[in-house]
């Protein structure tokens, strides 16, 4: 993929965009996601970790963490620490 005219700015638009899309999808919430909303963004929108061998260990794993409250619910600010672990296992995944 040819990312030389993406710039960062995009990025972050389209995170903000998928995080609101998933919240509203099982809840009237739309400010939070439940752990079954984050899970699925997880597998349909990280293709690079979910194909990985350690993918139930690795999205199980953050998404204990991401709860950092207990509340059961995912706030946009939870999300971005949960982007920030993802992208760290992917970049361990792509250095292999």
């Amino acid at each position: 993929m040819d990312f030389k005219n993406v710039n960062v700015e995009d990025c972050m638009t389209l995170m903000i965009l998928k995080f609101e899309e998933y919240s509203k999808k099982s809840d009237s919430d739309g400010d939070t996601l439940n752990p079954d909303e984050l899970y699925g963004l997880a597998v349909a929108e990280f293709p690079t970790l979910c194909g990985s061998e350690n993918k139930d260990k690795v999205l199980k794993g953050i998404i204990g963490k991401m709860d950092a409250n207990k509340d059961k619910k995912v706030t946009f600010e939870e999300f971005m620490c949960f982007s920030a672990s993802v992208a760290i296992a992917i970049r361990e995944i792509l250095k292999k």
